[in-house]
């Protein structure tokens, strides 16, 4: 009974250490299982500095504004501009037609070299006249025609700006009534001239009245705008011989 006893604990003891050795083999193990607490102490650290940042970046882009593409609603697109910014004649005429509820447009043939002309519809769309432009260089003065007196001159108004003018209103003719004004800018002679037409044809003194009044006429064609809106080589001086046929023909001096 002794000598197995003695023969089982020899068998468990075969893995120990001799008894010499057992100081220095427990602190190589206890030294060992510090080593792998700190390296799993670290990482446990490492892993805790990682997932902190990845939240924080987080939270920074769900709560705090930044900058995000813009939508496609954001984005500019271009508006077609009225014709009146296109065309700075308009930009003079179109107020007083646009306050009686008509529409002015280009009419083809729209413009040539010195001349624009423009068709006037209701709010029907339906014609109510023709509004034409013309301009002319009179560096050396200005016969106004007198219309009892075709070889006379009149004496012209002038603003205060040194646009001298004359207004003629012819409606004897009710299938062509005007209204129309020649205005001559002092300083350098260039001359304009603004006639509105009535629907031409209809036999009718009503349908056939001009869509501006002589009074809104002349605050066109005295309007400094209007002469600067064509080119400095633009005038119906003769021999220019597309430019509109106007009711009171403009006479320029020398």
């Amino acid at each position: 009974m002794s000598a197995l006893l003695t023969a089982v604990l020899e068998k468990a003891c075969d893995s120990e250490p001799p008894p010499g050795d057992a100081v220095p083999d427990i602190n190589r193990r206890a030294d060992r299982l510090r080593r792998r607490r700190a390296g799993r102490v670290l990482l446990a650290g490492v892993i805790a500095v990682v997932l902190v940042v990845l939240l924080g970046f987080a939270l920074t882009n769900v709560l705090l504004p930044g900058h995000k593409p813009r939508s496609t609603a954001a984005v500019a697109v271009p508006q077609p501009r009225p014709s009146a910014v296109l065309d700075p004649v308009l930009s003079v005429l179109a107020p007083p037609v646009d306050a009686k509820g008509y529409r002015i447009v280009p009419r083809p043939p729209a413009s040539g070299t010195g001349w624009r002309q423009y068709a006037v519809l209701n709010g029907d769309g339906e014609p109510r006249g023709l509004v034409e432009v013309a301009v002319y260089d009179a560096p050396a003065g200005l016969c106004l025609p007198v219309q009892a007196e075709p070889d006379a001159c009149a004496l012209p108004d002038r603003t205060r700006a040194g646009i001298e003018y004359a207004r003629y209103a012819d409606t004897g003719d009710v299938d062509w009534q005007i209204n129309e004004v020649i205005a001559r800018r002092v300083v350098d002679g260039r001359t304009v001239v603004v006639m509105a037409t009535g629907e031409r044809g209809t036999g009718d003194a009503e349908r056939g009245e001009p869509p501006l009044t002589t009074v809104e006429v002349a605050q066109a064609a005295t309007d400094d705008r209007l002469p600067d809106a064509f080119g400095v080589g633009e005038r119906c001086n003769p021999p220019a011989s597309d430019c509109p046929i106007l009711r009171v023909p403009v006479r320029p001096a020398g």
